[in-house]
């Protein structure tokens, strides 16, 4: 039986960390998840951890990195994934990677674009706050239109120029110094994240098959 694959899908905002993830899902059979979805999860639960997770975010305040793991570990405990998993976008920091100490990726794919494609991918999709899944108005989306869930697209409040320089930013000051950890351990795989959403997922098995 071959080894559990634990794929940490890492990359600039307007990458495709989502669509891929979803993709290799389907592809491998292995549960993809990201950690806003998982603190969404978790607060809809009802549970004690999840009351407390909806009192943080309905303050308007961030969720600690301890706090996130320990979602993250419950939710690395369940059987569905024996057979690996892939996180979306985390851990984003070498803060964030200090408390996943409770497991290891296999490999590391970092999806890069070049900043003026983040740009425009950014200031052109619309995301379901339902599911969290991202559209993009190139594909014929408008804001208002049905999410597959039921829930309906619109644009992020977050997603204006100025904001999205910022969080690239971000990713730059916080994110690179993780990948080059990862790196040295030899799990980093880079991926040109150029192109059409099957040309990004073909890249993303072949750099899996090294």
């Amino acid at each position: 039986m071959s080894e559990p694959l634990k794929i940490l899908l890492l990359g600039p905002q307007g990458s495709g960390k989502g669509t891929q993830a979803k993709i290799l899902e389907r592809e491998l059979r292995i549960p993809a998840f990201s950690m806003g979805q998982l603190l969404r999860d978790e607060a809809a639960s009802g549970s004690e951890l999840g009351r407390e997770i909806d009192r943080i975010i309905s303050g308007g305040n961030l969720v600690s990195d301890k706090v996130a793991a320990q979602v993250l570990r419950a939710r690395l405990s369940r059987p569905d994934v024996a057979n690996g998993y892939i996180l979306d976008g985390y851990p984003r920091s070498l803060e964030q990677a200090n408390e996943f100490t409770f497991d290891k990726p296999t490999h590391v794919m970092v999806i890069e674009v070049p900043k003026d494609e983040s740009m425009k991918r950014l200031g052109g999709r619309l995301t379901c706050f339902t599911c969290g899944r991202v559209y993009a108005m190139r594909d014929g989306h408008a804001a208002g239109d049905a999410c597959e869930c039921g829930g309906k697209m619109e644009v992020r409040t977050d997603d204006t120029p100025e904001a999205i320089e910022k969080r690239l930013k971000i990713y730059d000051e916080e994110t690179e110094p993780l990948i080059a950890v990862y790196g040295g351990q030899g799990l980093v795989r880079r991926i040109d994240g150029v192109g059409s959403v099957e040309e990004i997922h073909n890249r993303i098995v072949k750099a899996l098959e090294r």
